[in-house]
């Protein structure tokens, strides 16, 4: 059966990085005439042209007539949601017509931005294909408070595009449950697996503690989603004397934006690697820090939140510090599997005091290592991952 994966962001973009490796890595192995990818980016131009992390099968580029604009008036609104309709419109007419050329029998829509799963169920309904919505994240509590507008339309359109589909994924156990509550609909879990092979070739030996630095370490986009949290890191490295910790960024969010946020101090922002360089970048920290927002808005998002880089963590084998809400998946899944140090309240003393304990416990060090390697093996091993996404769409 050939496929269309329909989202905004695909390999080899680097914006919602996490999301796009995801993608990448289910579908390397697939017969490059099995599937297409159909974005409102231009993959065809550079830079993705000739980038190193590009799928081998068909890109097809559906433009939009209306620029997006800014916001700034009632007039400003009234604009841009005119546009954005005559967009959405030229979306699905442009989508249907490369899945009827490519003679797709199903699409899969993400959560990526918002109109990509309305784009998706569109298209299934014009060209009488089944639809699969694949959930990356909450498509509801996504849309927080400062953009109500989207919030309201997502909620309005949900219903129809969950239980219209012929099958849903999602990243985790806490967004299948509430998809059962919400609405009914049960979905498969797929979660943000990653490939071991390259965990495995790294040197296994940590780097040795006691040198001039902690090496705290965070791959991937900041924004939104853990702008306070990393404030909370910034104050509890700060506050600690005799101990010389520092977090090192990795990441693709502009310097000047995270400056505004308050992300600074005693972090060294360094630009985003490729997917290749991660296992080595990952492995080389003293301690990786998984941190998720506290503030509101967001906490509704927060709590079904899987990010894609925790896999990647796991296998690492290295000890892991969880900054994030109680109720959170995040920090549930630390705590019962004992496969971090999780701090779940925004209290930069009892951060302090983590990073202080993973500096001097070296037994507490190795455990949390070991068990994080084991949960990587046992619910993170990417080939598991391809055959349950294989199982949904019915991919011979």
């Amino acid at each position: 059966m050939k496929f269309a994966f329909v989202a905004e962001h695909l390999p080899p973009s680097t914006q919602w990085a996490g999301q796009t490796s995801v993608i990448r890595r289910l579908l390397e192995p697939l017969d490059p005439g099995s599937y297409c990818l159909v974005s409102r980016v231009d993959y065809n131009a550079e830079p993705y042209a000739s980038a190193p992390d590009r799928l081998p099968a068909r890109y097809h580029h559906v433009r939009e007539p209306f620029a997006r604009r800014p916001v700034a008036s009632p007039q400003d609104a009234a604009l841009a949601w005119g546009g954005a309709v005559g967009n959405l419109a030229a979306a699905v007419a442009g989508t249907a017509a490369a899945a009827r050329r490519e003679r797709c029998e199903a699409i899969v829509a993400s959560t990526d931005t918002a109109p990509d799963l309305p784009i998706g169920y569109a298209v299934s309904r014009i060209l009488r294909v089944p639809y699969y919505a694949y959930l990356f994240d909450d498509y509801l509590t996504k849309w927080h408070d400062r953009t109500r507008s989207m919030r309201a339309v997502a909620q309005r359109m949900e219903p129809a595009l969950l239980r219209g589909a012929a099958g849903v994924i999602v990243a985790n156990d806490d967004l299948r449950a509430e998809l059962v509550r919400r609405y009914g609909v049960r979905a498969t879990v797929i979660r943000n697996s990653v490939d071991l092979t390259p965990y495995e070739r790294e040197d296994a030996d940590p780097p040795p503690f006691g040198g001039e630095e902690v090496r705290l370490v965070f791959t991937g986009a900041v924004y939104w989603a853990q702008y306070d949290a990393m404030r909370n890191l910034v104050a509890a490295l700060e506050s600690l004397p005799g101990v010389n910790a520092r977090l090192h960024v990795y990441t693709p969010s502009p310097p000047r934006e995270l400056a505004e946020e308050g992300v600074g101090g005693p972090i060294v922002l360094h630009a985003q690697q490729p997917s290749s360089a991660m296992p080595s970048l990952q492995r080389q920290a003293h301690v990786l820090f998984l941190p998720l927002a506290f503030e509101r808005p967001y906490s509704d998002f927060i709590r079904t939140a899987a990010p894609a880089k925790m896999g990647e963590f796991l296998a690492a084998r290295r000890p892991i510090l969880v900054h994030a809400p109680a109720d959170s998946f995040v920090s549930s899944y630390f705590r019962e599997h004992e496969c971090g140090l999780v701090v779940d309240e925004p209290d930069p003393a009892k951060l302090a005091a983590a990073v202080r304990r993973l500096a001097t416990d070296a037994g507490l060090r190795e455990r949390l290592a070991e068990r994080a390697w084991e949960r990587a093996r046992v619910d993170y091993d990417l080939a598991g991952a391809r055959a349950t996404f294989g199982g949904v769409l019915g991919l011979s």
